[in-house]
């Protein structure tokens, strides 16, 4: 197993890069005027650290302690 360095590989022996088609007229112009934000409702990131915003909450369904017939007709439906 060797090492390969990229160094030493000429942009010749390389693929060509492709350039990338421009957007058409149409899409352009419809996207040219942009919403003005309004300053004091601007987007933070929230951070779900210590002392930060609480975490989203999520879907505990599968950690429930369930009844013990369920999980024996679970068991036995799995065998």
């Amino acid at each position: 197993r060797g090492l390969v360095c990229f160094s030493d590989v000429n942009e010749s022996t390389m693929a060509p890069k492709r350039k990338v088609a421009p957007a058409p007229a149409a899409v352009r112009k419809a996207a040219a005027p942009a919403k003005q934000t309004n300053p004091l409702y601007e987007k933070r990131p929230r951070t779900f650290g210590l002392g930060g915003a609480p975490p989203p909450k999520t879907d505990l369904h599968r950690f429930v302690k369930w009844p013990k017939y369920v999980r024996l007709q679970r068991q036995k439906r799995v065998l």
